[in-house]
Formats: C-alpha cells, structure tokens, sequence
C-alpha cells in the first residue's frame, strides 16, 4: 500500500480493501465456523484490524496481511475454546463430589418455583411474554427476537426489563421476602 497517503487515502483504500476481500473472507471463514454471526463478526474483525494500522505500517501485499489476520483469529478462537475447555474439565474434577442431594423438601421447592414463574409470565402483557420466553428459554439474541416479531431492538429490550422486573418482583413475593 502507499504509505504517502494522507488519510482520506487510506479510507479509501480502506473501503477498496472491504470490497475486494469481504467475500473471499466471508468464504473462509464460512467453511471454518459454525455460525453465521461468527462469520461477520471475524470478516468485521479483520477489516477493524486492518483499519487501525498507523499509515506507514500498511502492509505491502494486502492479501495477504488479510488473510493471516483471518488464520490468527481462528487460532486465538481455537486457544479461547481449548482454554475454555480445560477450565470446565477441571471445574467438574474438582467439584465432583458436591452434587447437592434431592431431598423431597428441594423437589417441592423447585416444583413451588416452577409454579409460581408460570404465574408471573402469564400475567405478562402477551407480546412481553413471548419476547422472554423466546431470549430466555429459546436462547433468541434481542436481534433474532425483533426480525422475527417485525418490532425494534430496543422495543424488545424495553419488554425484556419489564418481564424481568415482574418476574423477579412476584417470585420475591412467592418465596416470602416481600
């Protein structure tokens, strides 16, 4: 890249990189993760890398700088998971033996909690209701939930804080600490 550019150069060249390498990244990248999501958050990583390089580290074969951007972001995500990992292994070694007992007082309990969760949803309003059972029991991210219901992100985030305040609200009550 010409290092002699000012700085509307380099958001051009910028803007020529993203266009030449977004979809061969896309690609790449695709063929490697599972998730779509992962797939535009790696390609928007490498862009935001290679955005905030200082002008005269531009690399000279954009390609590929590019592209080993792209190979050491999967090593670091395969490094996370295997760390990830061994922390969750280890976790389970080491607490192995304190599995809590299901006593019939714990049975009842959670038998009364599940109950009165039902209660308090139920009382939602019926748009509330859904956009909680689809984040937290359909595992919806807040984007997911507003494309499939036609209603804004923070629409969805607005009910979200309501259906929690209520929820938490009556389950307080129900467990007698109100």
């Amino acid at each position: 890249m010409n290092a002699g550019l000012g700085a509307s150069g380099a958001g051009r060249e910028d803007e020529d990189l993203f266009r030449s390498y977004r979809l061969p990244l896309r690609a790449f990248f695709a063929r490697r993760l599972d998730s779509l999501e992962e797939v535009d958050d790696h390609v928007q990583e490498v862009f935001c890398r290679l955005c905030t390089l200082e002008e005269g580290k531009r690399p000279e074969n954009p390609q590929a700088y590019v592209f080993q951007v792209a190979a050491n972001l999967l090593r670091d995500r395969a490094r996370r998971a295997m760390t990830r990992d061994a922390f969750t292994r280890q976790y389970a070694l080491d607490n192995k033996d304190q599995v809590e007992e299901l006593s019939p007082d714990r049975v009842l309990q959670g038998k009364q909690a599940v109950r009165a969760l039902r209660a308090a949803l139920e009382e939602l309003p019926e748009r509330t209701r859904t956009v909680f059972l689809l984040h937290r029991f359909e595992g919806y991210k807040y984007r997911e939930i507003a494309r499939r219901l036609g209603i804004s992100a923070s629409s969805v985030e607005k009910h979200m804080m309501s259906a929690i305040r209520h929820v938490v609200e009556r389950m307080g009550k129900t467990d007698g600490h109100d």
